[in-house]
């Protein structure tokens, strides 16, 4: 999915990287706490760790430790699997495939209708700057495979206990959502077991315990180096960034990034080279990030203020990068 790309994990932190020509938005690199990750289950020290493939990604979990770690491995590629088949609209077998090209109007999963119901949600919020009928539109510059009239209308779409229904031909994508909705899944299963994990899924980080040495520490990159920009710290919480260091394209001199401006169905321009947002959830901050995007920088930090979420815009200038952030950011940092 275009919100869901390879990770590729090197040393002691974790940089969204694209493999061929699948992009990725995500910038944020992860600092585990000086443990590198290795594929399948491993010890190491005090630290377990397990990872994974899914949604054309990598996942990866660092936790001090598991009664069972394969079977928790087990649970968290079968949860994963069943968000997959819900919302990939690269499945032509996905309940958002059925949705989207037969039934206006169906029964759906939990999972999807809890993400749907969220998605609509923060359209609402946000006055539709985070807009999931914008398929077609990221269709059209190359990021996913949705189809259709692209000058569409949300409200068109409800869901309502676990009914899904729309109005005419309109189509939901649920890419801006799901993929933080998936890491708050693994976190739910974890949680059973241990009050002390990293979760991270293509980019999307949910982290909770580590409180005696202040939270798990989170690295937000620099989109101009692929550096470190800013390292903050979370004990219970989530981050996501978007930006277009990496997923965009270049045409005629001009740079389009895969973020859909809702009111002229064109890539948001402007100057901002990523935005990356601290919530409670995965999905939520998965989702305020691509609305924080549109929005820009002083309507953004107005609205992450009401929201009660942190928000840090790094904005290309003549000298490079100039960062705005509000307080609840500001908390966070390391």
């Amino acid at each position: 999915m275009r919100c869901w790309p390879i990770a590729a994990l090197t040393g002691r932190t974790s940089t969204m990287m694209t493999s061929g020509s699948r992009p990725t938005r995500r910038l944020v690199l992860a600092g585990l706490a000086g443990v590198g990750l290795m594929p399948g289950a491993a010890l190491a020290g005090d630290r377990l760790r397990l990872s994974g493939r899914a949604f054309g990604t990598d996942w990866h979990v660092v936790t001090p430790g598991l009664a069972d770690p394969r079977a928790m491995a087990r649970r968290i590629a079968a949860a994963l699997a069943q968000v997959d088949r819900a919302m990939s609209p690269f499945r032509p077998d996905s309940e958002i495939t059925r949705f989207n090209t037969l039934m206006p109007a169906m029964q759906v999963s939990p999972d999807f209708a809890r993400v749907a119901k969220a998605a609509l949600a923060t359209a609402q919020a946000s006055g539709g700057a985070f807009d999931p009928t914008v398929g077609p539109a990221v269709h059209r510059y190359g990021f996913g495979p949705i189809t259709g009239p692209e000058r569409a209308d949300w409200r068109r779409i409800a869901c309502a206990g676990d009914r899904l229904t729309r109005e005419g031909a309109v189509t939901l994508d649920l890419c801006g959502i799901a993929k933080g909705y998936a890491a708050d899944r693994i976190a739910g299963l974890l949680r059973a077991e241990t009050g002390d994990f990293l979760i991270e899924i293509g980019g999307e980080i949910r982290a909770e315990g580590l409180a005696s040495d202040g939270g798990w520490p989170i690295g937000i990159a620099d989109p101009l180096t692929g550096g470190v920009h800013d390292r903050i710290r979370l004990r219970r919480g989530a981050v996501a960034t978007s930006g277009d260091a990496v997923n965009r394209i270049d045409m005629g001199g001009r740079r389009y990034s895969h973020t859909i401006d809702p009111a002229t169905r064109a890539p948001v321009r402007g100057d901002i080279a990523s935005v990356s947002v601290i919530a409670e959830t995965a999905m939520r901050a998965d989702a305020l990030a691509t609305a924080l995007w549109v929005m820009g920088e002083e309507r953004g930090l107005d609205f992450a203020q009401a929201q009660g979420v942190g928000v840090l815009y790094l904005i290309r200038s003549a000298g490079g990068l100039r960062a705005a952030s509000n307080a609840a950011f500001a908390a966070h940092l390391a």
